[in-house]
């Protein structure tokens, strides 16, 4: 694997490589001395629309690792600025970036490119969800995975895919009456067939101006009634909060601080895994 641009193009031995670097890494990320050896030499470059936390995960993934890390932001060319790094001779360049065409132009070169999130693919935040998981629930074998919202749907095709291959299932609920939300894998629009028995549900978010009664989703869309149809201690991704009779409360197996571990614990996997390729 020399680079990282979707998770469509990995098998399961690949991913499941992925996910076992991720959680020895994010050892280093929970111990007090975050210090490893395997990035000396190594300098990262970063492109993105403004300061997040997805960039300040890699620039942490490669201070972990004793890398250089070089973030570059608001630009408006992002292939130009890609190219720069390049050919002032990054070793590896991550990317965030809406236009998918850029990736496979920047792939052709000697750096490895990953994408950290376009329009289509989201392949590290997929895998923080699949870590989050895999750790959560012991595995990633036989699960039913719920995705809600509308937000961030460039991951329900890798999501799809990935959980497939470990012969689990991800379902997808969307309101009947959304008709904008271009429908991806298994989608079902009745809320409570669709939390009946899930193992793990994600909250994708929402777009602008959509009701989160609606889509049981953000902004404490989820109410205890329904996730108390899931599994008992379901984990929940992308929020923090349910609905309990008026008010919004804190769920207890809310996976979102979680998961920003897993993120950067994955950022550091990609970065050493390609490194070595």
């Amino acid at each position: 694997m020399k680079d990282l641009l979707n998770l469509m193009q990995l098998n399961r031995n690949e991913i499941q490589h992925i996910l076992e670097v991720a959680t020895q890494m994010r050892r280093i990320v929970l111990s007090d001395y975050k210090k490893g050896p395997q990035l000396i030499g190594h300098v990262v470059g970063g492109v993105w629309k403004k300061p997040c936390v997805q960039s300040a995960a890699f620039q942490l993934a490669a201070a972990y690792l004793s890398g250089t890390y070089v973030p570059v932001y608001a630009t408006e060319d992002e292939y130009a600025i890609c190219q720069s790094l390049l050919n002032m001779g990054v070793n590896t360049v991550a990317v965030s970036c809406d236009n998918d065409n850029i990736f496979n132009g920047l792939a052709r070169g000697k750096a490895a490119v990953i994408n950290c999130g376009s329009r289509q693919y989201d392949p590290i935040g997929v895998l923080a969800d699949l870590m989050t998981l895999y750790v959560k629930l012991d595995g990633l074998n036989n699960l039913n995975v719920l995705g809600v919202g509308n937000l961030h749907v460039n991951k329900v095709n890798e999501l799809s895919y990935c959980l497939q291959m470990f012969g689990s299932s991800f379902i997808w609920y969307l309101p009947c009456d959304d008709v904008a939300t271009i429908r991806r894998g298994i989608v079902m629009d009745n809320p409570h067939g669709a939390f009946s028995g899930a193992d793990a549900v994600i909250d994708l978010g929402l777009t602008s101006f959509s009701e989160a009664e609606k889509y049981y989703g953000s902004s404490g869309g989820i109410t205890k009634k329904l996730i108390d149809l899931a599994r008992i201690n379901c984990p929940l991704l992308g929020s923090k909060n349910i609905v309990e009779g008026a008010l919004l409360k804190p769920y207890e197996y809310s996976a979102a601080d979680f998961r920003e571990s897993c993120y950067v614990a994955v950022a550091m996997a990609v970065l050493y895994v390609l490194g070595r390729n």
